[in-house]
């Protein structure tokens, strides 16, 4: 805050102003309250929607973020967010049941400007006063927007999507700027099939791959980043294919049915391709969320067989859905 002065120029007044005051020119002093860059004060307090992010109040303070995403759900190792994906965040007061209801008193859409570096669509900036407050963020690990939620539940999911979530409740907010660190989880479920030759067969190369997925139309909770598990498998879909690696990203399973895997391989130096479908059981019929998991097939002359199953780093995707890495050992 700082305080100015004002001299106001009274030199050219009336004659019988002149002699009303002794007929003397005198300066008169008025004192004004402004804030420290020249502007009166006229933001919203409670910085709800961030629409006075030119001027906001002097009780508001900035919230910025970075983020990371996990890679393992177990090991909980993690790096830096990708440049050019999109952010969804928002701030609740908190609550002690920490449940979500109506509108957040503050949200945002963000991309990163830079690995980790979240920055504002259009100029966004998210204010708000001091005060305890609950954060989430939302995002499909691309380039496309997050889901829109209302009162905390989310507009139907679809397969083939990477959502992650985060949330930090009871954040004590107390200062005029701070950066809150976002590590998102995966939300979803992904399967990964590494692909071998068995006795006599020799692979050349993948011609295609399709699974069948949930049902599309599972909801995420906001304010627990849990997607619903759907127990109905939908038709296939093509799987994305990195050498003798096939991946899929989809919503969390749990059926006591199989899930169809169809390849279609060249082998042998054969100049004709073969096709090979085989059911694909869920360890403890479950595909949970966060989760990679590690399918290791033997293709055999006739058949399909499964070496083992088990949990590995998330598998990182292109935009089109394919994996960008070989399958880790």
């Amino acid at each position: 805050m700082s305080i100015k002065f004002h001299v106001t120029k009274y030199l050219a007044v009336s004659a019988l102003t002149m002699l009303l005051l002794g007929a003397c020119s005198k300066n008169n002093i008025y004192i004004d309250i402004a804030d420290p860059d020249g502007e009166e004060n006229s933001g919203n307090p409670s910085g709800n929607s961030g629409n006075d992010n030119g001027n906001p109040s002097k009780e508001s303070a900035l919230v910025t973020f970075s983020a990371s995403v996990e890679g393992r759900n177990i090991t909980r190792s993690m790096s830096p967010m990708g440049k050019g994906l999109q952010s969804w965040l928002c701030a609740y007061l908190s609550n002690t049941s920490n449940t979500i209801t109506g509108a957040p008193v503050a949200e945002g859409s963000y991309l990163t400007s830079s690995p980790g570096v979240l920055t504002g669509n259009n100029g966004y900036k998210m204010y708000l006063s001091n005060n305890i407050y609950s954060f989430y963020a939302v995002s499909c690990n691309s380039k496309n927007p997050a889901p829109t939620f209302t009162n905390g539940i989310s507009e139907a999911l679809s397969n083939g999507v990477d959502y992650l979530w985060w949330h930090a409740v009871h954040q004590d907010i107390a200062s005029s700027q701070i950066n809150v660190p976002i590590t998102y989880q995966h939300a979803a479920t992904q399967v990964v099939v590494a692909i071998a030759g068995g006795e006599n067969i020799t692979l050349n190369k993948i011609i295609s791959a399709t699974i069948t997925p949930p049902k599309p139309g599972a909801i995420m909770d906001l304010s627990t980043g849990i997607i619903s598990s759907e127990v109905s498998l939908a038709n296939p879909v093509n799987m994305g294919i990195n050498d003798f690696t096939v991946q899929y990203i989809m919503l969390p399973v749990k059926s006591t049915s199989p899930l169809t895997l169809k390849l279609e391989l060249m082998v042998n130096g054969e100049s004709f391709s073969r096709t090979y479908t085989t059911p694909l059981a869920p360890p403890d019929n479950l595909l949970s969320a966060g989760n990679s998991y590690l399918f290791r097939a033997v293709i055999n002359e006739n058949s399909v067989s499964f070496a083992n199953v088990s949990v590995k780093e998330w598998t990182e995707v292109d935009e089109s859905g394919n994996p960008l890495y070989p399958v880790q050992d």
